[in-house]
């Protein structure tokens, strides 16, 4: 039973005033709580507003509005929580935030009834080696991404699974996914789309300076691991960064070592039930319907 609904938006989205105000209203009458991002202040009740921290623990719900980067927020709020997530789209695109604001109290009415469909997506960890300590631990949803500062040279990468080499490669960096996240950068890169339902680790090269170096779609039970070749960049900076859902940067090192493994923790997403995975591709990639007109 939902009792609290923890609510985060993107404050830039056009009328996302007018729209919290009629969530939170809606929620009221349902009789449930609303337990808002305090980033928020200023667009609705001081009384409803909550750091972050406090939404991930005391929502039974969470409502991400605004586009993809949102709910990836709000994902990385609920954290190994498995608390339901649904994306309610205020974007032009977005392929996690299904509900359109004109189906958002009716989605919202069927979840409260329990009468909805959901996935539990599987997350990726990244783990970060310097001088064989480890550093830094990350956990994506849609990916991680290898890539360097706008002025630093080419990255060269070593590769291995399972301890096997695979290659060693020159490129401007490297985006590893899940299926989740194959429909956001590793696509703009080249990458396959891989059916959410799956579990997999998706590596897809970014301008690879051999044409013979293309992506990689791997078991999720193997481990994927890149050891970094990099100076620095200018003024001595790091020119190389791992970022985390397109949210969180971390500056690499030369010598750096990252490996790439499924997680222990899942993101539950709500979905439509109106429309399919397919039919989202179609409306999100423009695919057009070749079949025959009769």
């Amino acid at each position: 039973m939902v009792k609290t609904c923890g609510v985060i938006a993107n404050r830039r989205k056009q009328g996302i005033d007018t729209i919290l105000m009629r969530l939170i209203s809606w929620l009221g009458s349902k009789g449930v709580t609303a337990l808002v991002w305090d980033d928020l202040q200023g667009l609705v009740p001081e009384a409803t507003l909550r750091p972050l921290e406090d939404i991930a623990a005391g929502s039974d719900l969470v409502v991400a509005l605004g586009g993809d980067g949102t709910l990836l927020r709000a994902a990385r709020v609920v954290g190994s929580r498995l608390t339901p997530v649904v994306g309610v789209n205020v974007g032009s695109l977005g392929f996690l935030t299904e509900v359109t604001i004109e189906e958002m109290d009716q989605a919202l009415d069927a979840i409260l009834k329990g009468e909805y469909a959901s996935e539990d997506r599987m997350n990726l960890d990244a783990l970060v080696v310097r001088g064989q300590r480890e550093v830094e631990r990350f956990t994506a949803l849609n990916d991680l991404v290898i890539n360097k500062g706008a002025l630093a040279r080419v990255i060269e990468m070593k590769m291995t699974v399972d301890g096997h080499y695979v290659a060693d490669y020159t490129a401007d960096g490297l985006v590893v996914s899940t299926p989740t996240g194959s429909t956001a950068y590793s696509l703009s890169a080249g990458g396959p789309i891989v059916n959410p339902k799956m579990d997999a680790i998706i590596a897809t090269p970014i301008c690879p300076h051999t044409l013979g170096v293309r992506p990689m779609l791997l078991s999720a039970e193997q481990v994927l691991v890149v050891e970094l070749w990099a100076g620095h960049g200018v003024n001595g900076e790091p020119e190389v960064k791992l970022t985390v859902d397109g949210q969180v940067g971390f500056d690499l090192l030369s010598g750096d070592i990252v490996s790439f493994k499924r997680s222990q923790q899942r993101t539950r997403l709500v979905l439509s039930r109106e429309r399919s995975f397919y039919e989202v591709l179609r409306q999100k990639l423009r695919w057009g319907d070749t079949r025959r007109k009769s």
